[in-house]
């Protein structure tokens, strides 16, 4: 049985915040928000202690209106991928201080990406130069990827290829990276059913190739979320659900392996992390409002799912949730509280 001990949290230390993003800095956590006022702001958290989350440092008024937000770190930098004020995708790089330190704005890509009304970001696979790779809804509503190159010497962010027309349209998106050389989509396809496409890429980064997709294997979602071979969805009637998949060494084939059946109850604001070959964590609004974690096993080779214990009652009131990719055991959630404002809880998970 895993248990999950609430070990503290950052009190009234943030103001009201959505669209809530969080990075894993090993001792700190950066997480990246629109505020009250509608602006992106990135803010330093300490949250590896055994008590209270303290509050480093923030981006102040360096970036503008935001309506999208997502975040990597690569290459020593972070880099947000947001939704500008006039619709568009934007990244921009940042000298995130290592979690501790001042943070500054580096470069941006402004006017090198069109329109997007969904946006996600992930460093891109290793085998390539892609050092990051954006998987948006573009402004004709398909899914497209885009490669990017970051210099960790002056943050420029250089564009080199994109995936074109490859894929139709799409209305939710998650990404990962399984593999050196190959990147996984997880989208809502445009008859509402799960698709995950397998994306190739050339070692300079400059194309990218549909290799496969999970055709009919999954029904309708209304949430997706994912890590590595594994996918958090909200299912057609309104509950968690795990799917576990295997891909091919060559990408061309994915195929559904086991799901989580009816482990788990209603569940929003769902999002997944990996903590190793095995072990997995999801974070939801519980049907109840309040945040609830979940640890899973998953079968490096089976994909059979098991549901090994939650964080039960530890938590009030959210409506948006952010989870790190632990660090060890120890995990890092940021929510919107039930007062509206930006909160990070930090727990500790035993077997």
């Amino acid at each position: 049985m895993t248990n999950f001990t609430r070990v503290g949290d950052s009190g009234a230390l943030a103001g009201a915040a959505t669209d809530i993003a969080i990075e894993q800095l090993g001792f700190y956590s950066l997480t990246a928000v629109r505020t009250g006022s509608g602006i992106l702001k990135l803010i330093n958290w300490s949250t590896g202690g055994p008590g209270a989350v303290a509050r480093n440092s923030d981006s102040d008024d360096q970036a503008g209106e935001v309506s999208a937000i997502a975040v990597a770190r690569n290459r020593n930098l972070t880099v947000t991928a947001v939704r500008d004020g006039s619709g568009d995708l934007l990244l921009i790089s940042w000298n995130d201080g290592i979690g501790s330190g001042p943070i500054s704005r580096l470069k941006d890509t402004h006017g090198k990406a069109g329109a997007a009304s969904i946006v996600t970001i992930v460093p891109g696979p290793p085998k390539t130069a892609a050092d990051l790779v954006t998987a948006v809804r573009a402004g004709n509503g398909s899914l497209k990827l885009i490669n990017w190159a970051l210099d960790n010497a002056t943050g420029t962010i250089t564009r080199l290829g994109d995936s074109d027309d490859q894929a139709g349209a799409v209305s939710l998106i998650a990404v990962s990276v399984p593999s050196p050389n190959v990147v996984l989509t997880a989208v809502r396809a445009g008859n509402g059913k799960l698709k995950l496409i397998s994306w190739g890429f050339s070692e300079d980064g400059k194309n990218i190739s549909r290799l496969g997709d999970s055709d009919d294997q999954a029904g309708g979602v209304s949430e997706i979320a994912m890590a590595g071979l594994v996918t958090a969805v909200r299912a057609g009637n309104g509950s968690l659900k795990l799917i576990s998949w295997s891909l091919s060494p060559d990408g061309t084939q994915i195929q559904r392996l086991h799901d989580s059946d009816n482990h788990a109850g209603a569940a929003t604001c769902i999002c997944i992390s990996r903590l190793g070959d095995a072990r997995y964590v999801t974070a939801v609004r519980a049907g109840n409002g309040s945040l609830k974690l979940i640890s899973w096993d998953v079968d490096p080779n089976s994909g059979i799912i098991q549901r090994t214990g939650d964080s039960d009652d530890k938590a009030g009131a959210v409506s948006d949730v952010a989870l790190a990719v632990p660090s060890g055991n120890n995990i890092t959630t940021a929510v919107r509280a039930g007062n509206g404002t930006l909160k990070l809880i930090t727990w500790r998970m035993e077997d």
